[in-house]
């Protein structure tokens, strides 16, 4: 499995983040989709594209959104240092 999650910097503004992912397993296989993520304490609510949602049953998506939800706990964290 691979999953490859980058946070869009000149799009993403708490608590609005951009991040453009992809993912490669056996089965399902998509490529730099945008994927926008709303971070509202206490709940995260990941608005996944149409093109996607289809396969979203078939693949690990909770594995795919703790790789999103690390990306962004990252860019604030190197945010809050700059």
């Amino acid at each position: 499995m691979y999953i490859s999650v980058n946070v869009i910097k000149e799009k993403s503004f708490d608590p609005v983040f951009k991040v453009r992912v992809s993912y490669q397993d056996q089965d399902v296989s998509f490529s730099n989709v945008v994927v926008e993520v709303l971070r509202q304490p206490p709940k995260v609510t990941i608005n996944y594209p149409e093109e996607i949602k289809s396969v979203l049953p078939k693949i690990n998506a909770k594995k795919l959104e703790l790789e999103i939800l690390n990306k962004i706990a990252e860019f604030l964290l190197l945010a809050s240092k700059a």
